[in-house]
């Protein structure tokens, strides 16, 4: 009885952690940036010069947010409601 209980402590302590590891998921916000990475990328394959560099930009930053929510960093909302502004804007 003793192995049964120590087997059970073992495998509820190895399993325990892993649990805890799964990020949870990033919702309706990870949603939004993608769609607005996507439109972004669009924008800046039809555009040339200065303004293409500034969508690439700015595609660069969203692709940074996604990476980390995905990450389960803390992301300012400010910033993720900053750059759909920009992503529906354009630039």
């Amino acid at each position: 009885m003793k192995q049964y209980r120590t087997g059970i402590a073992l495998v509820l302590a190895l399993t325990a952690p892993m649990a805890l590891a799964v990020a949870p998921p990033s919702g309706p916000r990870r949603e939004a940036l993608a769609k607005a990475d996507a439109r972004v990328g669009q924008l800046a394959g039809q555009t040339k010069g200065g303004p293409q560099q500034r969508l690439l930009l700015q595609r660069q930053k969203i692709r940074q947010l996604i990476e980390d929510l995905d990450a389960g960093r803390s992301v300012d909302p400010s910033e993720i409601d900053r750059a759909l502004q920009d992503a529906e804007r354009g630039f």
